[in-house]
């Protein structure tokens, strides 16, 4: 179907213009797809920041990708895929849609793993007896351990 549109549109308007006006949709293209992958990444980094999940800015930037790489194809059918998901209302539709069929979930700030210590304070004489025995028991043994007592908050 491309080289059909190919032939035709050079048939009409001359081969040089057909492969300016390739060249012109692929700038012109990219040049929107920059624009608005930094808006949806600008997007994206609010919702983290407000600790939701980015699905829909993620969804978008995937179909922006795509329309770059539709519009960096040489050929108008490509280009005009390109320039229907540059459009954000077929972009949300299609998000949307494929955001109904899929479960999306993510932590918020305050879930994860909490862990739960104790520590002690020591003078430097103290501080520097300690370091000497680990480094002393550390020469004789591969890895390092540390001695410790933890409970796991977050457990049902």
């Amino acid at each position: 179907m491309e080289i059909f549109v190919f032939i035709e549109v050079g048939s009409e308007i001359g081969a040089l213009s057909t492969i300016a006006l390739i060249v012109l949709t692929a700038v012109v293209g990219i040049s929107l797809v920059r624009i608005q992958g930094f808006q949806t990444l600008m997007e994206a980094q609010r919702k983290i920041n407000l600790g939701e999940t980015p699905a829909r800015e993620m969804l978008a930037g995937m179909m922006l990708a795509l329309s770059g790489v539709l519009l960096l194809l040489p050929g108008f059918v490509s280009d005009i895929g390109g320039v229907l998901l540059l459009l954000p209302p077929v972009r949300n539709i299609l998000v949307e849609r494929f955001i109904g069929r899929v479960n999306v979930s993510g932590n918020t700030p305050h879930q994860g793993h909490t862990f739960d210590g104790s520590y002690h304070t020591a003078d430097d004489s103290e501080q520097q007896e300690r370091l000497d025995s680990y480094l002393n028991q550390s020469q004789n043994k591969e890895g390092t351990t540390f001695e410790g007592d933890f409970k796991r908050k977050d457990d049902k």
